[in-house]
């Protein structure tokens, strides 16, 4: 039955996901999660996070007085998401083993398995990622099949980019690079793409520019929105502090002492080091932030060489598959998802969320002691500094990804198949313009698109190995045998597609493509 994958990838990764669920229930948290409460619960909407998740924390807390729907919620739609990613796989040729294999390791891995019951935005932005990358695969099985594009796909597709812009600020920036790709990959429905592309971007200026002004949510604070464009001045002058002229020291001085900025500077892994640490006033670099602004603008001109460097090396999470050296903040970033018993010092004394009705919901409370264990155990294990490369950074496995997709578009020369890199190359660029540290839920989603891309591989390697077996006449004595054409001897990819389908039992199910000649 056509079903039969994508139903037991479901079952399988929903049953696992649970167990990480009940091992941190409610939800895991980090700072940023009792944020979003006092956000919706005192009335303090802000638009430094994204609103439309701080909306779903309201509903949650409105309908059930604590978070745990959502983040159940969040387990539904990720394993809904693989099961749908491991189904357009088989349609491009992939056996069912491979892409069930692929999306059951991911949510064994404790760092993709943990990541959707966390109370986190960063979670429906990566559901989303895959979600774009699955619906790609499909368009593309579609155009390999000689069928025209649904405008269901292609809403699929509008769906999954909204929630790229709709769950993070900086959502559009992924938009805006892999747009590109997708336009140019996705010929005959080019136009389509595009218009559905330049509306997302409208989306999102709009929600920023003019709904929520209108409806008094406060929007970020510059210290946050220019963290990183500071920190370029601070690395900067640790580097050539001769450059800074008076003017420019004055006005450093007037949001933090000069030895500040020289030792904020002095690693190019964290911007926190300057924004986040005392010394730093953001209440004095608000007002200043346009001079601030100049001020790294001159930077960048007198020193791009430094302010290139420092984007390179606070993006390294994305693009360098060894980390950093851990004196400077260079080691992935990873969140425990326990809560502290001060609720990470919102609930200190004086503190903001001091008196509020809703702390005993936020705090961890596993359902199952065992369960919890053995997923604390399997964290700490995955988190042994030799492990880091491969299971916490997003590098190795978009680079996995990058050679799968690649080798598969060109050994089974399947037009506009390279479409498929771009959310790995969208998240990427992004962190490489903005990022504040070495953080794992900004490569999380890279890092799952490249390992559920990665059976790929077997589609395009298979190929090469039928080609290495003699055949018979080749071996038998006695005459040569009459040498067959190129076109009898080399399998269509429709043909090759239906015969991996016939290995995995799937004969009968009316998803036979049809065979098309090559251009």
């Amino acid at each position: 039955m056509r079903l039969r994958l994508p139903v037991f990838v479901f079952v399988v990764c929903q049953f696992v996901l649970l167990l990480w669920w009940a091992a941190y229930y409610p939800g895991a948290m980090s700072y940023d999660s009792i944020s979003y409460v006092w956000h919706v619960t005192t009335d303090h909407w802000m638009a430094n996070h994204s609103v439309p998740y701080d909306g779903l924390v309201w509903l949650s807390l409105q309908l059930t007085g604590d978070v745990a729907l959502l983040t159940f919620l969040q387990t539904v739609f990720w394993a809904a998401t693989l099961a749908y990613t491991a189904d357009v796989l088989h349609e491009l040729g992939v056996r069912a083993r491979w892409a069930a294999l692929a999306a059951v390791v991911s949510v064994a891995l404790p760092a993709l398995g943990q990541f959707p019951s966390f109370l986190w935005k960063d979670v429906p932005f990566t559901i989303s990622a895959l979600f774009i990358f699955a619906v790609t695969g499909r368009l593309v099985a579609r155009r390999r099949a000689g069928e025209k594009a649904s405008w269901t796909l292609i809403g699929l597709l509008a769906l999954g980019l909204a929630g790229l812009v709709l769950f993070r600020n900086n959502g559009f920036l992924t938009v805006m690079v892999a747009a590109p790709i997708l336009i140019v990959a996705l010929s005959g429905i080019r136009w389509k793409v595009a218009a559905t592309c330049v509306g997302v971007v409208g989306i999102s200026v709009a929600l920023t520019a003019g709904l929520y002004p209108a409806l008094d949510i406060e929007g970020p604070q510059p210290s946050l929105t220019y963290a990183t464009a500071y920190a370029d001045v601070a690395v900067a002058y640790h580097e050539r502090p001769e450059d800074f002229t008076k003017g420019d020291k004055a006005l450093m001085q007037r949001v933090a002492p000069l030895s500040h900025w020289d030792t904020a500077g002095s690693s190019c892994y964290n911007a926190d080091w300057l924004t986040n640490r005392p010394g730093f006033s953001k209440t004095k670099a608000d007002p200043l932030s346009d001079q601030l602004l100049a001020l790294w603008k001159k930077t960048i001109r007198r020193s791009p060489d430094l302010v290139a460097g420092a984007r390179f090396c606070r993006g390294s999470v994305a693009w360098a598959i060894w980390p950093g050296p851990k004196s400077l903040d260079g080691r992935t970033a990873i969140a425990g998802g326990t809560t502290t018993p001060d609720r990470f010092t919102w609930s200190l004394p004086g503190g903001r969320m001091a008196d509020s009705r809703y702390l005993p919901v936020l705090k961890t409370r596993p359902l199952a002691g065992p369960v919890r264990g053995g997923a604390e155990f399997a964290r700490r294990l995955s988190r042994a500094p030799q492990f880091e490369w491969l299971l916490w950074r997003g590098a190795f496995w978009s680079y996995v990804g990058y050679a799968a997709i690649g080798l598969f578009a060109w050994r089974r020369r399947v037009p506009g198949a390279w479409a498929l890199a771009a959310m790995i190359a969208g998240v990427q660029l992004a962190v490489l313009a903005a990022n504040p540290a070495q953080l794992f839920r900004y490569v999380a989603a890279p890092m799952l698109v490249g390992l559920m891309a990665a059976p790929l591989l077997t589609v395009a390697l298979g190929r090469a190995r039928r080609a290495e077996v003699p055949s018979p006449a080749a071996e038998a004595p006695g005459p040569v045998a009459e040498v067959p054409s190129p076109a009898a001897e080399v399998p269509s990819p429709a043909a090759e597609v239906q015969e991996a389908r016939n290995e995995d039992g799937q004969e009968g199910t009316g998803s036979r493509l049809p065979e098309r000649s090559h251009r």
